[in-house]
């Protein structure tokens, strides 16, 4: 073997480990709560970053001797967990006729629609909601108006539009803000607001009694990033130039990385208040909402814990729920513990917030009778 030969086989080595390293750090770096240690929260989001270079490592089988690829293989099963939480591989709900719950998380942006309607009678969310179907809907930043319009709606015309969920409630954080609220079809037993400390955001717990068995469900909306315009521009150009906008960086560690920092330690802290309150629940639990977090996120696998998640266990591919100015992200989530098992789950692509919503049909598991 030559000199050029052995230098580049070398260097495929070097790349293949610095990758396979890196796929690892961020599919591990969960377990280290942001609030303690900051930097292994940067890694998990960019988690599908480093697979997408490791498949693309793994590709060699096509240019290069058959050994070359069994790095990348290593890899990728070390790491299979977390693949599986991105990218979720069920062609098909599983189909079954027993009693079913039907529930959407959204976040609807205050009903403030991306594409308003012409007409000016109706407005693109809220008819979302009416059609759904769902027995139960979780919304998030959650306003509505006195006199209501065709951009934002009073809750005197929520409550007459989605008259088929007699049961509703809101809970405002913070009474200047958007809040989150759930529309049923089921009575109410009980409903406890969750408020987090020093935030614009919060959570509530409903129960209810639904086909005689104990059923809780937990609405959150978890600590914002709070990135403004200017901040997403800013990001979205890096996105698409990358190597034409390193003067750009600088500028983007100050105001994005900050922003994302202080955030993540605040969902952590956030996540371990929910994930207890969850724990002192006896029966069927569901936490849904928009966590503001990634599944590799510290927030998002301490919520979960030993409970599933919706759409890890029927769902197909990366189902992004965000998606705006460059942002492509699953950050909202339904996830439940073992008295249930989810048989479907979807999101539904219409553009009328910068989230899709989430939906899912949950289903009492009789294993557990």
């Amino acid at each position: 073997m030559n000199f050029l030969a052995k230098t580049y086989q070398l260097l495929a080595l070097t790349i293949n480990f610095i990758a396979g390293g890196l796929l690892l750090i961020s599919a591990y770096s969960y377990l280290i709560p942001p609030d303690r240690f900051s930097l292994p929260y940067f890694f998990t989001l960019a988690f599908p970053v480093f697979f997408f270079i490791e498949i693309l490592l793994l590709l060699q089988i096509f240019i290069r001797p058959r050994k070359y690829v069994l790095l990348p293989i290593a890899f990728l099963l070390l790491s299979f967990q977390a693949v599986q939480n991105y990218f979720p591989t069920h062609f098909k709900g599983k189909d079954n006729k027993m009693g079913k719950i039907s529930l959407l998380s959204y976040n609807i942006r205050s009903f403030v629609q991306s594409k308003p309607t012409d007409n000016g009678k109706s407005n693109t969310v809220l008819d979302l909601l009416r059609n759904s179907g769902a027995d139960i809907i979780c919304l998030q930043e959650y306003n509505t108006v006195p006199s209501g319009s065709n951009r934002q709606l009073s809750q005197k015309m929520v409550e007459k539009v989605l008259s088929d969920y007699p049961y509703h409630h809101v809970f405002k954080p913070t009474p200047w803000n958007s809040g989150i609220a759930c529309f049923s079809k089921y009575p109410f037993k009980n409903i406890e607001p969750i408020p987090f400390d020093r935030s614009q955001n919060g959570a509530c717990l409903y129960q209810f009694d639904i086909d005689g068995k104990s059923f809780s469900l937990i609405n959150c909306h978890l600590e914002s990033n709070h990135l403004e315009p200017k901040d997403r521009e800013l990001y979205e150009q890096i996105a698409k130039n990358p190597t034409q906008s390193t003067d750009l960086l600088p500028q983007a560690k100050s105001r994005l990385l900050g922003k994302l920092k202080r955030a993540g330690t605040e969902r952590a802290k956030q996540a371990r208040l929910i994930r207890q309150i969850a724990d002192g629940i006896t029966g069927a639990v569901v936490i849904c909402g928009d966590f503001n977090d990634t599944p590799q996120s510290y927030a998002y696998r301490k919520i979960r814990d030993d409970f599933s998640d919706a759409y890890v266990s029927t769902g197909f591919g990366p189902g992004i729920t965000y998606n705006e100015q460059g942002f492509w992200f699953r950050i909202d989530h339904i996830l439940y513990n073992n008295v249930l098992r989810a048989v479907d789950s979807r999101i539904v692509r219409q553009k009328h917030s910068d989230h899709y919503p989430l939906r899912a049909t949950l289903q009492w598991n009789t294993k557990n009778d």
